[in-house]
């Protein structure tokens, strides 16, 4: 009996399409891979930040993001992703233009994460994607008609690296300079 690989744990902030934007993703992504498997709906997203893999599920981080996300004040957006992207073992979505919202959203989320002193993931730099799939092949890109969505929310989650389990820790609503008023 071969023994189970120890168990990963990787944190990261993202936004994720709502469900029936998701649905529809995952249908156009079943017509273009083949056999390949497909990123589960409920796992599809855009990551903004991402922590080093910890080798014990890492509670005290979680804790220290929790109070470094109250900081993240961002008005909702809409993301539109109209590039199919194939790299070298993938395929993704990716938005044909720059959008400043998303590049704002993504720097406070870098800044979230150095205040709470949570490890960066050294490999890893901010190119906003949304990966439908895995796959070998050469590289190309071609724009679609796209998938888009009002940004409204933002995400904290714990992956089970390698089980094909992710685990919303937490949640932010964007809502601005006023997001955390009293009033």
């Amino acid at each position: 009996m071969g023994r189970r690989a120890q168990p990963l744990y990787r944190l990261f902030f993202a936004i994720k399409p709502p469900p029936v934007v998701a649905r529809r993703i995952d249908h156009y992504a079943e017509i273009l891979a083949g056999g390949a498997d497909r990123i589960l709906p409920a796992h599809q997203h855009v990551t903004l930040g991402v922590t080093a893999d910890a080798p014990a599920y890492p509670q005290e981080t979680i804790d220290r993001l929790h109070m470094a996300a109250p900081a993240i004040m961002a008005d909702p957006f809409d993301l539109l992703l109209d590039r199919l992207s194939y790299g070298g073992r993938s395929a993704a979505l990716r938005p044909g233009r720059s959008n400043a919202p998303l590049a704002r959203l993504q720097r406070q989320v870098a800044d979230a994460l150095k205040r709470s002193a949570a490890p960066p993931r050294d490999d890893w730099s901010f190119s906003p994607h949304q990966t439908l799939f895995y796959r070998d092949g050469p590289p190309a890109q071609r724009r679609i008609d796209g998938f888009g969505w009002r940004v409204e929310e933002l995400v904290l989650i714990c992956s089970h690296v390698g089980r094909t389990r992710h685990d919303v820790v937490g949640t932010w609503k964007l809502q601005g300079s006023a997001q955390y008023s009293l009033f």
